[in-house]
């Protein structure tokens, strides 16, 4: 079954999507009251998805909104050439590090081309550790700066939070090696 990558405006599929945040979230995250559905933000940014057999397994949005401007300015980032990477979520019947990899590749693949050079990620240490090496082994400096403890607002309060930044500019050309699927037991990727 082979999957599929996309950006994607499709309603049928952003359902999916919003559902299976909304149950990873509440699940995996402890956040029994988090609504995934459609935020504004999901308007305004990009939806890029994983699917098999037509049904969405991942999912993870690209926001031209960045929420840190003062965390971009300490980084010495560009604003207009920075994004936001939110939402991540993989199916936990399906999730591995291989699907990560792929759908990470494809993820700063499709960044780069809609004209990003950064991409900043709030997530916990954990999560950010594991980013870390699947940009590493894409050829893709990714650095994690600091626990940044007042982003974390409405159902995200009291989750750990740290601050990392894909350097998307300086990417080598991606390449996939070939790994075995091997399933990624890890809370939901932030």
């Amino acid at each position: 079954m082979p999957i599929e990558f996309k950006l994607t405006q499709d309603t049928h599929l952003l359902k999916q999507y919003y559902a299976l945040r909304e149950q990873c979230f509440r699940e995996e995250l402890g956040l029994p009251d988090f609504d995934g559905s459609e935020e504004a933000s999901d308007r305004k940014g990009h939806i890029v998805l994983a699917l098999q057999d037509g049904q969405c397994i991942a999912g993870a949005r690209i926001s031209p909104t960045v929420s840190l401007k003062s965390q971009v300015q300490q980084l010495d980032l560009t604003e207009g050439a920075s994004c936001m990477w939110e939402r991540f979520v993989f199916d936990p019947a399906v999730r591995s590090v291989q699907l990560i990899r792929e759908f990470t590749a494809y993820l700063i693949e499709v960044s780069r081309e809609i004209g990003y050079h950064y991409a900043m990620v709030l997530s916990s240490l954990r999560n950010a550790r594991f980013y870390r090496q699947c940009h590493s082994a894409l050829g893709v400096d990714f650095k994690i700066h600091r626990h940044v403890p007042h982003s974390a607002q409405g159902a995200f309060a009291g989750l750990e939070h740290y601050l990392s930044v894909a350097q998307l500019r300086k990417a080598q050309p991606l390449r996939i090696a070939a790994y075995p699927r091997v399933p990624f037991r890890s809370a939901v990727m932030g």
